[in-house]
């Protein structure tokens, strides 16, 4: 199957899914799973449509430093905390205020995903933003996927990022 194969087939079954309750159950795993314990700064995401949502891990963690995204003509992160103020930013995201930090200050991220191959390649919107800002990232890179679009059989390209773990529900 082709990348846009996979990404129309995995953005129509997310209609039919209850993404509050994946959401929830997503982050209780990613809390049990201990996986961020040795990470202190970590990249997260504010969801988009029918993502799932990890933002609640904020709460388990308050020791950490979490990040968000902003898209200007590339993808860049600002630290967040779940009281800073977020303003209106490209494709229906929500982007903290603040000074953009170097990608190398953030030891893990945590991405999501429209699909998620069987070799653990990130398939996403097509736009290229994560593949271009992580293209030769060494920290540990979290996928986050409806389980209904994980471990699919997707031709990929040599610029796709390989996840190094993936969260399904």
């Amino acid at each position: 199957m082709t990348k846009s194969e996979a990404r129309k087939h995995s953005l129509s079954l997310r209609k039919n899914v209850d993404n509050i309750v994946v959401s929830n159950n997503i982050v209780k795993e990613i809390i049990k799973s201990e996986i961020l314990k040795d990470y202190n700064n970590i990249g997260i995401y504010y969801p988009i449509g029918k993502e799932i949502s990890i933002l609640k891990i904020m709460d388990a963690y308050p020791d950490k430093k979490f990040y968000l995204p902003i898209t200007k003509n590339e993808i860049a992160f600002i630290e967040y905390n779940s009281s800073d103020k977020l303003i209106d930013g490209p494709f229906n995201t929500k982007e903290p205020i603040g000074n953009i930090v170097r990608r190398d200050t953030i030891d893990c991220f945590i991405i999501p995903c429209v699909a998620i191959t069987a070799h653990n390649y990130r398939i996403g919107y097509g736009k290229g933003y994560y593949d271009r800002y992580l293209e030769g990232y060494q920290g540990f890179k979290i996928g986050i996927c409806y389980a209904n679009s994980a471990n699919m059989e997707v031709i990929v390209d040599d610029f796709d990022v390989k996840l190094d773990f993936k969260f399904i529900g």
